[in-house]
């Protein structure tokens, strides 16, 4: 009886140690792991700095204010997107990127906001008006009853 508990408990702490194991070389070999980013770090530091110039230079531009427009860098290539009211603008964000340094190519996936339709003043149905009690009313009591009543002497 004194062998089978030593040999369960040596077969846990086996069983523990190899849990241990595993989990610290999966941690070990991640830290060292190149990442499925294929870029060199230099590329790396140069997208960010192609990001910021041309979000700053977005932000700058006199006419137009593109605060919904988006600016993602990879490998020198910019990839705009966000909305915008006119085709102007999407066209002008397009020059502004590309006349940026280090820029080799600018993908516009800017969308233009949907136009909103003009209110008429009108609901659309033959619906007669709505007809609400006046404010100091309680809940319950007729609206005549708060009609100002002559004065008899």
């Amino acid at each position: 009886m004194c062998k089978t508990n030593q040999s369960i408990l040596l077969a846990s702490i086996c069983a523990g140690a190899v849990v241990l194991a595993s989990a610290g070389c999966s941690s070990f070999r991640n830290t060292f792991a190149r990442s499925h980013d294929e870029r060199s770090a230099g590329r790396v530091v140069d997208d960010k700095k192609i990001t910021k110039e041309v979000k700053t230079a977005l932000s700058k531009e006199p006419v137009y204010k593109f605060d919904d427009v988006d600016v993602k860098t990879f490998a020198g290539n910019v990839e705009l997107s966000g909305f915008v009211n006119t085709d102007d603008q999407k066209r002008r964000a397009e020059e502004i990127a590309k006349s940026e340094p280090g820029v080799t190519q600018v993908i516009n996936g800017i969308a233009l906001k949907p136009e909103m339709p003009t209110p008429t003043g009108r609901t659309g149905s033959a619906e007669q008006p709505r007809i609400y009690a006046a404010p100091n009313t309680a809940p319950g009591s007729s609206s005549t009853n708060n009609q100002a009543r002559p004065n008899n002497p």
